[in-house]
Parts: C-alpha cells; structure tokens; sequence
C-alpha cells in the first residue's frame, strides 16, 4: 500500500480537529477514511471492517470493555460523592492545608509521581483526587488535563515496576537473545535506558517549571484567564450532573472522597497481587484492566453508602445522579474513547508504522544521527497511530539490530530514544488512549487539553532531541544534560522576558 494512502485518514482527521473542534465528528471521518482506504475504496467492505472494528472492541471482556466500565463508574462515583457533599469537603479541607494556586497544582504534580503502577490508573485517580482542589483556586481543567497527562505516562515509562516497563522489558529480552547483544539483559538494558529517557525525564521537570512561574502559553493562556473570570471553556460538562446548589450531604468530610478513592487504589493493586497468586516478580505481568473496574465497583458501592448514611441525602437522588453521571460519561469520554480505539487500530491495520520503519531502515543512518532520528520517527508513529505501545512493538525491533551494526555502545540511549519518542506522539495524538483517559480525568474537553498542551509537548520535545543530537555526537550523557538544563531556562527567561510582558 502507498505511504501517503495510508498517512491520509491521520492527516484528515487530525486537521479536522483543529479546524472544526468537533473530536466525535472528526474521529468518526477518520475511521470511515480508514476502514476505506483499508477495503480498497470497496463500501461493502467498509461497512464490514468498520462493524467488524467495533464489535471487535465492545465484546472484549479481557482489555477494552473494563476500561469502558471503569469510565462509566468514574462518572457515577463522582456524581454520587459530589451530591453527599464530599467533594466540597474535600476541597475545603485540602484548602486549609494548600495555600494557593500554584501549591494546588504541584500537589497534582506530586502525586502523579507518587503514582507510577500505571498511566491509565495514574490519570483517572488522580483528577478525581485534584479536581476539588484545583476548581476552588480557578485552575482551568485545561491545565489540570496538562498536569496529568505530562506526568503519568512519563513516570510510568521511567519505572520498571510499571506495565510499561513490564512491557518494554518483554520485547527487550527477546531482542537482545536474537540479536546476541550482550551488554544487559532486558531488566538491565531497561535500567541502563533510563537515564538516557531526555523527553520523558525533561516533562516531568517542565511540568514543575510551567506551574512555579506560571506560564500559560498558546490555547492554555486563553483557558486559564477565563477559568479565573469563573468561565472555564475547557470544562467537560456531561460528566458533572451536579452543581454545588444541589449538594444534599450535610454529614460529609473529606473521608467522604478519600475512602472510596482509597479503595480504589488498594482493591485495584489487591486484585493485581491476586491475579499473580501474591508473587511479587510476576506482579507487573498483569492486566490492569479488570482489577481497576472492580475498583471501581468497589469505590461507587462504598460512596453510595456514605450518601445513604447521610441523612440529608434522597435516596431517588443518588441513583438518579449515579445513572445521570454514568450515562454523561458514556455519551462524551467512553464514545470518543472507543473511536480512538477503532481509528488507532484501523491505521496499524494499514500498518503506516511498519511502512515508515521500513524506509528508515532502508537508509544509511549515520551513528551521530541515530538517538534523534529513532526519537522523531517513534513521535511520528505514535502520533499518526495513537499508540505508544504500537511505537515501542514496532520500532525497537528495527532499532536494535541498526544499533548492533553501527555501535552497540549506544543501545541503551537509543532504547531511550524509540521509548521517548512514542511518549511524546502520545502526548501530541489526539487519538491517543492516555490523551483521551487525561482529559476524562480531569474532566476537560478532549479538544481542550489536545490544543493546549500541544505548544509544551513541542517545547520539551524540541529540548529532548537537542539532547539526543549532542548523544549522538559526543555520547556523553552529562553534555546532553547540560544541553536539557539550558534548553528549560532559555524556555523560561524567553516567556519571562519576551512573552510574559506583553500579555495583558
């Protein structure tokens, strides 16, 4: 198949993203695209993988259908808090201890890196945890969606003891035992690429940055100003039924949000021990899926308990609220999610990844060059497919052996590389599970978050690759890190002095 038929449904449906602001219109446009480049412009065929696509997706009880329950259950259990009057609690509680903005938004950060087990888990616990906290000082779900987003996938990726390094650490081993590399095996040459990870390590550092000095750059600055004048445009508003003149609580506390968010997480990690008969070295080789949707299961039972212990609380409102919050997130999070799936799946199908592979792996690739381009091509691929994991699947097998040809001494900065690279065309997709479960998360418009965090995406990638291009050129990692530290504060005394002054 020709490259550019396969690019054109990714092309077109991105475009249509940014120009219409309609992410379910745009989606849809890019699967029915893809489906037909797919079936050779055969309509029949279309409508064939088009169904075969989607009931593919909703009859998976392993993967797809418990992060579609899970979502579902997000959207009731925080109905159902918000009407006991946790929410409010919480928040006022979590004021009394966070000062301002600016504390409000490093707590966010803090604890994304407190949670690092899984992206997925990481974006949706902890937006429940830091909404009340970042709607009472006007922070803009825009901004929220950006916090989580920057942190979970890059802390997750950095650590072995994660699904992704799970992951990553299976391909390695069979990598390294076909290619004979010698230098690590997979658990050590996951170790050893760790340092070498300039995009993700630089996110999580310029996420600490953006919030400190305030800097709102691009869509976000917009975002922001309103969510101050009490407008925030990002806000997704279907998955909230509940307005704070309709809370009925009038015994509820912080606990009210902090027990069943705490049985959340213990129930999901419970279930994941569990599934691994409690051997703690097979642990990270489990699903996190059905654990995390009988967390969830768990966590709406036990808010619905707090909500009929308390005596201000109707009981035809809770479920009223629980059903409305469920079905809000149905219509909005779980359709644009399961879209996301079938267009990301529809473009691995024409297999856009393995062509771009190819012609890399065709050319005659200069060592200097290497760490970069492996950067920028596993950006690309994840950006048009939607998928990181599809990244690391199918340009570390094309990169190892490159790597073994021309210096393996590189192979742990370019394993870095291929890993980076795919985070950030994770984090530049609109099509992107992880873009689209952040938003869910912090509750923001998926075109909101998409449009505003793509200006620090670009940045930080930008600082990245200027890392991975003094690598390659002197493969000495402390002159790549001097090269991250001044690419930060240049990005910082630019908007301090030439940006920030002339806005209003």
């Amino acid at each position: 198949m020709d490259l550019f038929l396969a690019l054109l449904p990714a092309i077109i449906m991105i475009t249509l993203v940014i120009l219409t602001r309609k992410v379910l219109l745009s989606l849809g446009v890019g699967v029915f695209l893809a489906a037909l480049v797919y079936s050779n412009f055969n309509f029949g065929d279309a409508y064939t993988y088009f169904w075969n696509s989607f009931n593919g997706i909703i009859t998976d009880l392993d993967w797809y259908m418990p992060i579609v329950g899970f979502v579902i259950l997000i959207g009731g259990i925080t109905s159902v808090i918000a009407l006991s009057g946790g929410i409010r609690a919480f928040a006022d509680w979590a004021v009394s201890k966070v000062k301002n903005p600016v504390s409000a938004k490093l707590l966010t950060w803090f604890l994304g890196l407190l949670i690092f087990i899984d992206d997925y888990f990481n974006a949706l616990v902890i937006g429940e945890i830091s909404k009340p906290i970042t709607d009472k000082y006007k922070v803009s779900r825009a901004k929220l969606a950006y916090i989580i987003d920057s942190t979970s996938a890059p802390v997750v990726i950095l650590m072995p003891i994660s699904t992704w390094g799970a992951y990553i650490i299976g391909i390695l081993g069979g990598l390294f035992a076909t290619h004979n590399y010698q230098g690590h095996n997979a658990f050590g040459g996951f170790l050893a690429s760790i340092p070498y990870q300039f995009y993700p390590i630089t996110a999580i550092v310029m996420v600490f940055v953006v919030v400190w000095y305030k800097i709102n750059i691009g869509p976000m600055k917009d975002f922001e100003e309103k969510a101050l004048a009490g407008n925030d445009e990002s806000k997704m508003i279907d998955g909230e039924v509940v307005s704070e003149d309709q809370v009925q609580g009038t015994k509820a506390t912080q606990w009210t949000l902090i027990v069943p968010v705490g049985l959340l997480i213990i129930t999901t990690l419970f279930m994941m021990f569990r599934a691994a008969e409690f051997n703690a070295s097979a642990f990270m080789d489990q699903d996190i899926t059905i654990p995390l949707f009988i967390g969830g299961l768990v966590a709406f039972i036990v808010a619905l308990i707090f909500g009929f212990a308390d005596p201000g609380v109707k009981t035809k409102d809770l479920f009223r609220v629980s059903r409305e919050g469920m079905f809000g997130m149905l219509k909005s999070a779980v359709v644009i999610l399961i879209l996301a799936w079938m267009i990301s799946g529809a473009i691995q199908d024409l297999e856009l990844g393995e062509m771009i592979a190819d012609v890399i792996a065709s050319t005659n690739i200069s060592g200097a060059f290497l760490p970069f381009l492996m950067f920028f091509v596993a950006a690309f691929i994840a950006f048009a497919t939607g998928t990181s994991w599809g990244a690391f699947g199918i340009l570390l097998p094309i990169a190892v052996p490159i790597v073994m040809a021309i210096n393996p001494i590189m192979m742990p900065g370019v394993i870095a590389a291929v890993l980076g690279g795919a985070v950030v065309g994770d984090h530049s997709s609109p099509v992107s599970d992880t873009t689209v479960l952040s938003a869910t998360g912090a509750q923001s418009t998926l075109y909101a978050h998409f449009i505003s965090q793509l200006p620090y995406v670009l940045v930080t990638a930008g600082i990245a690759a200027l890392g991975y291009l003094m690598y390659g050129f002197t493969q000495m990692i402390v002159l790549s890190y001097a090269v991250l530290i001044i690419g930060v504060v240049v990005f910082v005394l630019v908007y301090k002095y030439k940006i920030q002054p002339n806005q209003k």
